[in-house]
């Protein structure tokens, strides 16, 4: 499974969470940190790649050139490895900035149970903006207990990339949406130990679980959530729908337990695989033949949402925002200034253009600004239909050790048959409920 360019966190202990969140807090009470930080500028750091990189720079550029506010100094984020682990030592040490992007919803709540950043709902200017960005929809996946703790920038939907050419080699003129018509297709498609319908399972590491099983599990319920504070929700009709989907899948030959080739897509090892935006410049780069065979279609669900007037079908997004730390100086002035970059559509369609992710906004296909960007990039048109459907990663800081507990005692159970999706989901929930209250 190809992942964003984005980092993504790594292992993250509770012991470092927690020691990290006490230095912090010591070195805030002898009061050198706050008489130190200097007051006469915004610092921010942003996600260390290209794109955002040469975004950036011209987002701060025109900032300090109006003279709005204070003035933004912006490096990217001083890594070699991922920026959870960065962000963490800055805090030990108190170098971290005033506002920093490319936090993903988990990690923001882990800051925010450190006591390490700025509640964003608190903000003067957050229901403007909001309302200005048409984020109605997409603010529910953000918030817990009625706080902010990131401003989603991006949301970066997964769709189910199909090779076009080989749905129509079998009689079909558009990518199947629901489990019957990807039975139906594999049914026709498949030989056995040649080639497959999809890649039902991204991987074995924990973060793939957003892209197979998180990703079913939100198209089938809609978009609730899998998890409430210490309880695990997946065990319920929805999760049975995914679950069930996937082991059928597995049962009847129709997918494979491991993929050889790196790009089942280009070789026709699989037909259909799920993908995100990030996949398009990729694939233009490197396999643009491939590119030009692809058609878009939804996570497949047992209904399609479209027949009974529900819009676009729910997926996972991976989605990265912004947080203010605690120990800025200029909390408001750092509030305001990212206040004007996200509500400023020229800036969002120079972001469109810039990284090929879709900005966290409702409105992208009914803003005439955008509408031209679409017309020309008809795949970039097909995520954005689901930008305010899709939800980002559950509001938990035991992101990892959860969706470790989905990998060993749910998705590997049905790849291999050992267990029925019924009992494996029981299993997995149960030991998820059993970690949430032990670290509670």
């Amino acid at each position: 499974m190809t992942l964003p360019s984005a980092t993504l966190p790594s292992a993250i202990t509770r012991r470092d969470l927690l020691h990290a969140g006490a230095a912090a807090a010591l070195l805030a009470g002898c009061g050198q940190r706050a008489a130190t930080r200097r007051a006469d500028a915004i610092r921010l750091w942003v996600a260390p790649n290209a794109a955002e990189e040469a975004f950036w720079k011209v987002a701060v550029a025109r900032w300090n050139a109006r003279g709005r506010g204070l003035p933004v100094r912006f490096a990217t984020i001083p890594t070699a490895g991922n920026s959870e682990d960065t962000v963490l030592s800055a805090l030990v040490a108190g170098t971290e900035p005033d506002l920093c992007t490319n936090i993903f919803s988990g990690f923001a709540v882990q800051l925010a149970a450190l006591g390490q950043v700025v509640d964003l709902a608190a903000q003067p200017g957050f229901g403007e903006l909001v309302a200005r960005r048409h984020m109605g929809a997409i603010m529910p996946g953000w918030t817990q207990g009625g706080r902010v703790a990131a401003m989603p920038i991006y949301s970066s939907p997964t769709l189910i990339w199909w090779r076009a050419d080989l749905l129509e080699a079998v009689g079909l003129s558009a990518p199947p949406a629901t489990y019957r018509e990807v039975y139906r297709f594999s049914e026709r498609y498949v030989r056995p130990g040649a080639r497959f319908a999809m890649q039902v399972v991204a991987g074995r590491s924990w973060q793939d679980r957003w892209f197979d099983f998180i990703s079913l599990y939100y198209a089938a319920s809609g978009g609730r959530p899998y998890l409430d504070g210490t309880r695990a929700l997946y065990a319920n009709a929805a999760g049975l729908e995914a679950a069930g989907f996937m082991d059928a899948m597995f049962r009847r030959g129709w997918t494979a337990l491991d993929f050889d080739a790196e790009e089942p897509l280009v070789t026709g090892l699989a037909a259909g695989a799920t993908r995100g935006p990030w996949d398009v410049e990729r694939y233009a780069r490197i396999y643009p033949d491939t590119l030009a065979r692809i058609a878009v279609g939804p996570v497949p669900a047992s209904t399609v949402p479209l027949e009974v007037g529900r819009g676009p079908g729910s997926t996972f997004s991976d989605s990265k925002g912004a947080v203010i730390f605690r120990n800025s100086q200029v909390a408001q002035q750092a509030f305001d200034f990212l206040a004007w970059v996200l509500g400023d559509e020229a800036l969002d369609l120079l972001w469109l253009r810039r990284t090929g992710l879709s900005p966290a906004r409702g409105d992208l296909l009914d803003n005439e600004r955008f509408a031209g960007y679409y017309r020309a990039n008809p795949l970039a048109r097909a995520y954005a239909e689901h930008v305010a459907s899709a939800r980002p990663p559950a509001l938990s800081e035991h992101t990892i050790d959860i969706q470790k507990i989905m990998t060993s005692r749910l998705v590997e159970p049905l790849m291999t048959g050992a267990a029925s999706p019924a009992a494996a989901l029981a299993d997995a929930a149960t030991r998820t409920d059993r970690m949430l209250e032990a670290q509670a």
